[in-house]
């Protein structure tokens, strides 16, 4: 375990010091500040516009870091032979792939935590003057949870990006294969709800199972989205949550085993 934290402490570091992460702050810190003059403009529900812009904010920084840095950071290693110096000492690939994953979480960790406090400073000063127009039940803790669930399915990415790392010889392709992912992780529950309900596809029974098939293997993402539970401080099932949070861990647990299996079959040459 010694040795995962080590290599987590060194990506950590190695990804502090990356100015593109800076770039990515700045670009958040900028995107609230007009979160504030556009909620302004609106003259109805201007509470849920600034839970869901100040929401969005920190999932774009995030989806940011994971595909054009972490991404980068780990195909780096493989390009500049520098997974060598450290699968040379007494580390395996097992402990090389946790230790990264550790590492990167940390850092979307670390942007969601600083991020996510600048989206409520900017929603307390959007709506500071304006509480008529904030939701009834609007609740801070229903706004950070909403915030946690965020990062969980940031971290959903993160393992996707690393199993596409694992299985690809360029960064670039292992950017859009995840971007890719993201894409249909986002719609795929609604995609299947519409093909399985609508009269129009029920004589078309091969596309109900092809689409059934993509919603087991992409994680549904949108089950993490609760950006309009926390807007209108909806009420939340405890159990729907807990069951959520499982098959998040769940799913970060096979796509790292599976990019374990795979990088230990890799040719590193």
């Amino acid at each position: 375990m010694s040795k995962i934290f080590l290599i987590a402490w060194i990506t950590f570091k190695d990804s502090i010091r990356n100015k593109a992460l800076y770039g990515i702050f700045f670009f958040g810190l900028v995107l609230f500040a007009a979160n504030i003059i556009v909620t302004g403009m609106f003259s109805w529900e201007m509470g849920k516009v600034a839970v869901d812009v100040g929401l969005s904010v920190v999932s774009i920084a995030g989806l940011v870091t994971i595909f054009f840095l972490s991404i980068n950071l780990v195909s780096n290693d493989l390009d500049k032979k520098t997974i060598y110096l450290i699968l040379s000492r007494p580390v395996s690939k097992f402990q090389y792939i946790l230790g990264k994953y550790t590492g990167l979480g940390l850092i979307i960790l670390l942007s969601s935590s600083v991020l996510g406090a600048c989206a409520a400073l900017s929603v307390k000063v959007a709506t500071c003057n304006v509480k008529a127009y904030i939701p009834l039940h609007f609740s801070w803790p229903t706004f950070f949870l909403g915030l946690t669930f965020l990062t969980l399915s940031l971290l959903v990415v993160l393992a996707i990006a690393l199993l596409w790392v694992s299985m690809t010889t360029h960064p670039f392709t292992a950017v859009l294969l995840s971007l890719f992912s993201y894409f249909i992780g986002q719609n795929v529950e609604n995609v299947k709800n519409i093909i399985t309900t609508s009269k129009m596809f029920a004589e078309n029974p091969m596309l109900i199972r092809v689409t059934e098939c993509v919603s087991w293997v992409f994680p549904n993402l949108a089950a993490f989205d609760l950006k309009t539970t926390a807007a209108y401080g909806l009420a939340v099932d405890a159990a729907y949550l807990m069951w959520v949070a499982a098959y998040g861990l769940s799913y970060i647990g096979v796509c790292l085993i599976m990019t374990v299996l795979i990088f230990q079959r890799r040719e590193l040459a």
